[in-house]
């Protein structure tokens, strides 16, 4: 959900830089800027130490079938 948001943010962001006269390919690495960020620390999130396990999650089968 998170990228979902991001992307709709920086699709709007990259509109209204668009307009404000900022080039349109400019604007438009803006944006994947922030997508990627937000990608970025969405996939490293898995990795952080202590991290709250969202529920339903902790029954899951570990690895292999």
């Amino acid at each position: 959900m998170p990228l979902a948001i991001a992307s709709t943010v920086a699709f709007c962001l990259w509109i209204v830089l668009w307009a404000l006269g900022l080039g349109g390919f400019d604007s438009l690495l803006v944006s994947a800027l922030v997508v990627l960020i937000v990608g970025g620390i969405r996939a490293l999130g898995a990795f952080i130490p202590n991290r709250r396990r969202l529920p339903g999650r902790g029954n899951a089968p570990q690895g292999g079938w």
